[in-house]
């Protein structure tokens, strides 16, 4: 789950630190579609992402902090 995701500037960032634990589940999408749904969370943060299959292509649509 601790892909790299691009940034707008191009830049490539992990948001995830290795060494933790994190509350997750991952989902299959409904629509027909080859992407994943990725949800991460702690007590600080949810994370939402997508991505293809092995982790190919991530894309992070939302990363909120409490």
């Amino acid at each position: 789950m601790n892909l790299e995701y691009r940034l707008p500037n191009g830049q490539k960032v992990k948001f995830l630190d290795d060494q933790k634990t994190y509350l997750g589940n991952q989902l299959e999408s409904e629509f027909g579609s080859e992407r994943c749904f990725g949800i991460v969370a702690n007590m600080d943060f949810i994370m939402i992402c997508t991505y293809e299959k092995d982790g190919a292509d991530p894309e992070l649509l939302l990363y909120k902090k409490r």
